[in-house]
């Protein structure tokens, strides 16, 4: 039952073509890498993948010629997709979260005793990846996939290692974790299990969707808050949308004619704030301890139907709420298993 859109299987290419990419590939690249200080290779079981795997994306085509055993992870929350599949990263980008490793408590176990460098001191900057730090930890395997990779810090990162980067439809911060995953497995050559990892996930949805009927014609409306005079709607393909869509609820496309971005985003004045009122009302609030109390301090807030039946949601801890923001096919499980009783009980 994937819903990946899109989904490209791996190639395995023989013969003289495969051999010129090779001889390019490998040129470019570290031809013996060996550990560098603290950062350990990656470990995990060896998925028995075929090699050399060559991968289509944005940029072209990346090839990789074995195993990795030294990955980096340079989106900002690419590190999941690989810890789930037992693959523990030498090196990771920072994205929040005041976590040891820049590794939320939902993967901590896939982590185990790893202690991955977390790259460019812990202080994120995508614009600006650290090419000198990710070249000194002499990776085999560099993957940038929730990301904004451009084509120049593609190029320069290929002079390290191969580097995956989405295709063109999830590129620039537009992936999806299912294709996150799957992306992540195919660079490991082990696609089908990530593909596993996906149908299950969606499994647990779709079950979740089955046992409760009563979300199934509701409408649910996901909101944050981080500037003062406005709330954020989030809708279209963002995961936060998307976790409630899994479930059966239905997430409008638009609120008193306002239109969302690129980013599944819909910007909504507080003077329209009623508008947002609808079957459930979710404020994703676990990043910002004040903001229930803003909320709730807003001249029309309390004359908000959905605020008078009480069908609001506060998710305030600010691990659900990190899970549930990251996406992950790890933290979407963890968001799952904590909110759905939530959900439930708000609902009912």
């Amino acid at each position: 039952m994937t819903t990946l859109g899109g989904t490209r299987r791996f190639r395995r290419t023989a013969g003289a073509t495969i051999a010129a990419l090779l001889v390019a590939t490998l040129a470019a690249c570290s031809s013996e890498p060996t550990p560098s200080g603290g950062a350990g290779a990656s470990e995990g079981s060896s998925g028995g993948g075929e090699f050399p795997v060559m991968i289509d994306h944005v940029y072209g085509e990346t090839v990789i010629p074995e195993e990795p055993t030294r990955v980096i992870t340079l989106g900002l929350s690419d590190q999941d997709p690989l810890l789930a599949l037992g693959v523990k990263p030498i090196a990771v980008y920072p994205w929040w979260g005041d976590y040891e490793s820049a590794t939320w408590p939902w993967a901590q176990d896939e982590l185990g005793d790893a202690e991955p460098v977390v790259l460019n001191g812990g202080v994120r900057d995508e614009a600006n990846p650290p090419i000198e730090e990710i070249a000194s930890l002499e990776p085999d395997l560099i993957i940038s996939l929730y990301n904004g990779t451009t084509k120049e810090q593609y190029e320069q990162l290929s002079r390290i290692a191969p580097v995956v980067v989405p295709d063109e439809e999830y590129a620039d911060f537009a992936i999806t974790w299912q294709e996150a995953t799957r992306a992540t497995g195919e660079a490991l050559g082990r696609e089908d299990e990530a593909l596993s990892l996906v149908d299950q996930l969606e499994q647990e949805f779709a079950d979740a969707a089955d046992d409760h009927p009563e979300f199934a014609g509701k409408t649910a409306v996901v909101a944050e808050r981080f500037e003062a005079g406005e709330t954020i709607v989030r809708t279209g393909s963002d995961v936060r949308a998307k976790f409630f869509e899994q479930l059966g609820f239905t997430i409008p496309a638009e609120i008193a004619g306002i239109t969302p971005n690129d980013y599944g985003e819909l910007y909504v004045p507080d003077e329209l704030i009623t508008e947002i009122s609808k079957d459930l009302l979710v404020w994703n609030v676990g990043f910002a301890p004040d903001a229930r109390r803003t909320v709730e301090a807003l001249a029309l807030y309390e004359q908000l139907p959905v605020v008078q039946n009480d069908r609001v949601l506060w998710v305030e801890d600010e691990v659900v709420s990190g899970a549930f923001s990251w996406g992950t096919v790890l933290s979407l499980q963890y968001a799952l298993d904590e909110l759905l009783p939530q959900i439930t009980e708000t609902v009912n």
